[in-house]
């Protein structure tokens, strides 16, 4: 009676661990599936485009710029000082320039031509031979040095300013060299697309100067590819804009329009500092 007592009283307690074990399986399995939705790729979470332009000041323009009411420039270009970056057949200069603005048609939101009170289309003109209106910060007007300039326009490209990966553009200031380099991978071709595309696209400033940092990073595109079209990234200008005998830049972005960079900003050793950039306005 003991022995049958005792094997009944084992086989309860051995039924109840099981039940125990497997209800103690079920939440882990729950979290392991919770893991597994929860994953992250790494990369794409902290990896972002640089400069980051949320950080910046807008206050850079070529020479007319496109916007609408809502872009909220317009008192921007009004109240604040600017200068211009000027070319004229000889020289080149960074002077004041007072932007003005005019009122125009937009063809996507504006219901009628004819009712030109509700207009919505804004126009920042600049004047004469100004290529570039900047904020003017602290930066003066001057002659400028100038070691690279394209010749970009609206309709025209130089393609010696395009940057794609394995070009490099060299200049020298006062015995010291620098280099701007573009990285990057050629993606696959896609088909019904003419355009070579790539990926992972980094563009670095390199030096021979002992004083400066050897190697910084200029530009990164998060953006799984950039096409060499219209999105392409371009240096479109070299030259000593601020107080300093280092090389400043302007240069566009795939995620942004153009960035300028200032030696005189630079931190830390730095070459130069990305400083003001060109918004994506929603004019057209």
């Amino acid at each position: 009676m003991k022995s049958f007592l005792f094997i009944s009283s084992f086989l309860v307690l051995l039924s109840c661990t099981s039940n125990a074990t497997q209800s103690s399986k079920i939440p882990k399995e729950i979290k392991q599936a919770e893991r597994d939705d929860l994953k992250v790729d790494i990369n794409k979470l902290y990896r972002s485009n640089y400069p980051r332009t949320e950080f910046l000041q807008t206050g850079i323009y070529k020479s007319e710029a496109y916007f609408r009411d809502e872009d909220e420039l317009e008192q921007d270009f009004l109240n604040d000082s600017w200068l211009g970056i000027f070319k004229t057949k000889q020289n080149w200069f960074l002077l004041p320039v007072k932007p003005q603005i005019e009122t125009v048609f937009d063809g996507i939101i504006d219901d009628a031509e004819a009712d030109t009170a509700n207009w919505s289309g804004k126009i920042m003109h600049s004047a004469k031979n100004c290529r570039y209106v900047l904020r003017k910060g602290r930066l003066q007007p001057k002659q400028l040095k100038v070691l690279y300039a394209d010749r970009t326009s609206p309709t025209f490209h130089d393609e010696k300013s395009v940057l794609l990966p394995g070009d490099t553009l060299k200049y020298e200031v006062n015995g010291l060299h620098y280099w701007i380099i573009a990285k990057g991978q050629k993606l696959p071709k896609q088909e019904g697309l003419d355009d070579q595309r790539f990926g992972q696209y980094a563009l670095y400033l390199e030096t021979d100067d002992p004083k400066q940092e050897q190697k910084v990073q200029l530009l990164r595109s998060v953006d799984p590819s950039y096409e060499y079209g219209p999105n392409r990234l371009e240096c479109l200008f070299v030259g000593l804009i601020d107080a300093d005998a280092i090389p400043d830049l302007i240069i566009s972005s795939n995620f942004d329009g153009c960035i300028l960079y200032l030696s005189g900003e630079a931190k830390e050793q730095r070459i130069v500092e990305p400083v003001f950039y060109e918004p994506m306005t929603s004019g057209c």
